[in-house]
């Protein structure tokens, strides 16, 4: 289940956060999932959108209109989530406070074997905690490496989410490609699709924003959708939408 909330700033709040602010909305979103009670690891969300400019590292909001994109495999928690910010007099996001106003389910697309995707909050393949080694190394999208990398983390993650061992052997379709127009885009206007992040923990490491084609079995296709692709997914890292 994936829902998208509509806010408007308060306009005597702040109206600018950090560029990298994905911290900020896990730990507001963690203090609804305490007063709700469950288990913050089921969610994924997206970056907070509005009309904005970048200026000496923040995110300077030019509208009150904000959108946040929260989604969940677990249906009944992302409900009281929900139901729970609407309670709300605000929501805060580090120095804004953001009036809720409406909320939209988006529907479920028809999950097949083969979707073009695109990252709406970035991308993390090695987890800092874990792998502090590698946390701050680039992977080529293109290198098979990448893909058997996300391979491995998505079916890691399923198994632990309860998907029966055998299940999960199953899926052994899974290829990545990034859209080499749009690497080769970014290449020639001398851009990042990788930059520097950090987790909630406050370590470094290397996140990605790029479309891709996925080749992967539908069941693999929904758990991406629902709890993000890549690790660190419930701090807000990984979600994906259909490219149009």
């Amino acid at each position: 289940m994936r829902v998208k909330i509509s806010f408007t700033r308060d306009n005597t709040s702040g109206n600018s956060i950090p560029l990298h602010h994905q911290k900020l909305i896990y730990d507001s979103l963690g203090t609804v999932v305490m007063e709700v009670g469950g288990d913050r690891k089921l969610l994924n969300f997206s970056s907070l959108k509005g009309t904005s400019k970048i200026q000496n590292g923040f995110m300077k909001f030019l509208s009150s209109k904000l959108t946040l994109v929260v989604s969940s495999s677990d249906e009944q928690l992302l409900e009281k989530v929900i139901n729970r910010i609407f309670e709300k007099a605000f929501f805060p996001i580090g120095r804004m406070n953001l009036l809720p106003k409406f909320k939209e389910v988006i529907p479920d697309p028809e999950f097949a074997t083969k979707m073009r995707l695109l990252c709406i909050s970035p991308l993390i393949i090695f987890d800092p905690s874990k792998d502090q080694e590698h946390s701050t190394e680039q992977v080529d999208p293109s290198a098979h490496r990448f893909s058997d990398l996300l391979f491995n983390i998505t079916l890691d993650a399923m198994e632990k989410s309860g998907v029966p061992e055998e299940k999960v052997n199953s899926y052994a379709e899974f290829d990545l490609q990034p859209d080499q127009d749009y690497i080769q885009k970014i290449a020639t206007g001398n851009k990042k699709f990788a930059r520097v992040y950090r987790s909630a923990e406050g370590k470094n490491m290397i996140g990605y924003l790029i479309p891709f084609t996925l080749h992967a079995h539908p069941d693999v296709q929904k758990f991406v959708w629902q709890r993000g692709l890549g690790t660190l997914t419930a701090e807000g890292y990984g979600m994906v939408d259909l490219v149009k």
